[in-house]
Parts: C-alpha cells; sequence; structure tokens
C-alpha cells in the first residue's frame, strides 16, 4: 500500500473508532433481591382470580420494578400504588 492510502486508510480506522456509542454495563440483580421484591410486590398488590376485569398485575410489575431499581431497599407501603385505570 502506498503511503496516502495506509493514511486514509489509519483516518478512517480512528474516525470509526471514535464514533461508537459507549456502552454501558447493566448489572444484574441478585436473587436475594428478585426475591424480595416479589414478595413485596404480591403483598401489596394480590393476584386476582383468572378472568375478573380488575386486575393488578401492571401494578404488581410496577412495584416490583421500583422494588428493584432502590435495590430492595422499600418498605411494604412505599410500592403500593393505585392500579391505574
Amino acid at each position: 500500500m502506498t503511503r496516502a492510502a495506509t493514511s486514509i486508510l489509519s483516518v478512517i480506522v480512528v474516525a470509526a473508532v471514535c464514533s461508537m456509542p459507549t456502552v454501558r454495563s447493566a448489572s444484574a440483580i441478585t436473587a436475594d433481591v428478585a426475591r424480595k421484591c416479589r414478595e413485596v410486590a404480591i403483598k401489596a398488590h394480590p393476584p386476582t382470580i383468572a378472568g375478573s376485569k380488575a386486575g393488578a398485575a401492571q401494578a404488581e410489575r410496577d412495584s416490583f420494578r421500583a422494588c428493584v431499581a432502590q435495590g430492595g431497599n422499600v418498605k411494604d407501603d412505599a410500592v403500593k400504588q393505585e392500579p391505574k385505570k
């Protein structure tokens, strides 16, 4: 390769590397946090009978996510929310 081609290739490689987005690593939750948050979410929003119109599944999922976001350090009453209509 000529010197000009090598220079152009080097510029392209550097530009490509610099334009790559930074990747944030996601940390996994521990089994203890998941267990605790599941118990809190179920206690705050007990399951309903299958086929009933008043379901709280989304509220239960929201409570679980809120608990996980706080690392499991949440009171039972803090995650209880009214179901969205």
